[in-house]
């Protein structure tokens, strides 16, 4: 009995190690990148093929697609205090997105498949054209510190 329960505490341990020393990947939650400070109408967030409702105050991450249907709009913040509204029949994808607050730099791309956006950017921008990027089915935007609008037609 004695060597039977000194095996199982013997794999718990192993097993407790592996867990600890594993690189993040898998079991790491995702970053959030932004929250949803405002919205009206219906808005979904696509994360990992699975569409959800999305609601104020909840977080976006990178590789989340959010849409807006018919009369639907959304207000999201970033971390580096980006402000990015989408319009009605919008589809907007963070493709990438990290910003590092104490080196006060990083990388943000997103595409607008359809609708309205308009933004207000943030530190990443200020760093330099190639550090924000907005894709649309036409053309790619480097912004640089600014306000901006773009609207893709179907």
């Amino acid at each position: 009995m004695r060597k039977v329960t000194s095996i199982a505490v013997l794999f718990l341990l192993a097993a407790f190690s592996v867990a600890i020393l594993m690189p993040a990947g898998g079991l790491q939650a995702a970053e959030t990148v932004a929250v949803i400070e405002q919205m009206s109408g219906s808005v979904t967030i696509d994360r990992n093929g699975e569409k959800r409702t999305a609601a104020e105050g909840q977080a976006i991450e990178a590789q989340d697609t959010v849409a807006t249907a018919p009369g639907g709009a959304v207000g999201m913040r970033f971390t580096d205090g980006a402000l990015i509204a989408l319009g009605p029949e919008t589809t907007f994808r963070i493709q990438e997105y990290s910003y590092d607050k104490v080196k006060d730099e990083g990388a943000f791309k997103g595409r607008l498949s359809r609708g309205t956006l308009s933004a207000r950017s943030g530190r990443i921008a200020k760093r330099g054209t190639d550090r924000m990027l907005v894709e649309t089915p036409s053309t790619i935007l480097g912004v640089r510190g600014t306000r901006f609008m773009v609207k893709v037609d179907e």
